[in-house]
C-alpha cells in the first residue's frame, strides 16, 4: 500500500485544462467589455456631449480659456462636462488650455501671453482640482494632496497675462486659491483645523455672508446665500496684494475674493464654493453670465 506522501506528484488531482481556458476567456471578455465601456464613456464626455452642448452657442460667442482639473474627476471628464454645460447655458465657448500648451517642462510667461492671443481668448475660467503647491506661498506640505506644480505655474502665468490684457478672470474652488497665490497671498489648510474642515468639506453645503460693498453682492443682488455646495479642504489664507474678501462662511473662512486690476476694464473674481453644481439656481448662475458679459466686452473692443 502506498501512503499519501508516496503518491507521485504527477498523479495529484489537477484542474481540467478546459475549465481553465473557459475561465481565461471569461476574464478576457469581461476586461474587453469594461475597456469598451470606458472608451465609450470617454468619447461621450469629451467629444459627443460637449459638441451637443455647443450646438446652440453662436460661432462668434466669447471664447473662455478653461484650465483643466487634474484630479480624478477631472481626468475622467466630469469637470469638463460640468463646465461645458454651465458655460453653454451662459452663451460662451470653452477653449481648453493645458499646462504643456505653453512649453514643458517649464512655463514660459511670454508663451502664455502669445497663447491667449493665438486662441483669441476673451476670458479665463480656473477650476478645482489638487492643492496648490505650498512652496509657492511658504506653507507647510502637511496634508496636501494632488499637487501639480506645472499646472500651478501655468495658471499663475495665465492669471498675470490675463490681468495685463484686461481679460475677466473667474476662479472656482482651487481657482480662487491660485488667484490669491498669484497675487502674493497664501492658502489656509482646513484639514488641520477640525471644526472648519467638517463644515466645508461636505455635500450638503453651508450658508455664506456676502460683503455688502462687494462686486459679488451686486452681481447676485443678495446679502447672503442660504446654501452653497462646499467641497474644499483648503481656502484662501492671507490676502494677496489688491485682493479683498467678498464673502465668508462658517468659521470666518473666506468664500470669495475680488482683486484690483491694472485698468478699469479688468475683472477678477474667485469663488470658493461650486456654483456650477447648482445650474438650476438663477442667482448663482448669474456669476457665469457676468463672466460672459465681461468677455463679450473684450471681444467687441478687439
Amino acid at each position: 500500500m502506498t501512503s499519501e506522501q508516496d503518491t507521485p506528484e504527477s498523479s495529484q488531482p489537477k484542474a481540467p485544462e478546459g475549465r481553465l481556458r473557459r475561465w481565461r476567456r471569461r476574464v478576457t471578455r469581461a476586461l474587453a467589455i469594461l475597456i469598451g465601456l470606458l472608451l465609450i464613456a470617454y468619447l461621450l464626455t469629451h467629444f459627443v456631449y460637449p459638441l451637443w452642448l455647443q450646438k446652440d452657442v453662436p460661432e462668434d460667442a466669447p471664447r473662455i480659456a478653461f484650465s483643466l482639473d487634474n484630479s480624478l474627476i477631472g481626468r475622467i471628464g466630469i469637470t469638463d462636462v460640468t463646465y461645458q454645460r454651465v458655460m453653454a447655458k451662459a452663451g460662451a465657448q470653452l477653449v481648453t488650455l493645458r499646462p504643456d500648451a505653453a512649453g514643458a517642462p517649464e512655463v514660459d510667461a511670454e508663451a502664455v501671453k502669445a497663447l491667449l492671443r493665438e486662441e483669441r481668448i476673451d476670458g479665463v475660467l480656473l477650476t478645482g482640482g489638487g492643492d496648490v503647491d505650498p512652496n509657492l506661498y511658504g506653507g507647510s506640505p502637511d496634508q496636501t494632496m494632488l499637487i501639480h506644480r506645472l499646472r500651478d505655474d501655468f495658471e499663475i502665468a495665465l492669471i498675470r497675462a490675463a490681468r495685463e490684457a484686461d481679460l475677466p478672470i473667474l476662479g472656482i474652488c482651487r481657482g480662487c486659491q491660485i488667484i490669491n497665490v498669484a497675487l502674493g497671498g497664501s492658502v489656509r489648510n482646513l484639514r488641520t483645523e477640525q471644526d472648519p474642515n467638517t463644515r466645508h468639506l461636505l455635500l450638503k453645503g453651508h450658508p455664506v455672508e456676502l460683503a455688502p460693498d462687494s462686486t459679488l453682492a451686486k452681481i447676485l443682488g443678495a446679502a447672503s446665500l442660504e446654501e452653497v455646495v462646499s467641497l474644499h479642504g483648503q481656502a484662501v489664507g492671507e490676502l494677496g496684494e489688491g485682493v479683498r474678501s467678498a464673502a465668508t462662511g462658517p468659521g470666518q473662512v473666506i468664500e470669495a475674493i475680488e482683486a484690483d486690476t491694472p485698468n478699469e476694464e479688468g475683472w477678477v473674481l474667485g469663488i470658493q464654493w461650486h456654483p456650477e453644481l447648482t445650474l438650476d439656481d438663477p442667482t448663482q448662475h448669474r456669476i457665469f453670465e457676468v463672466l460672459v458679459e465681461r468677455a463679450r466686452t473684450v471681444q467687441q473692443r478687439r
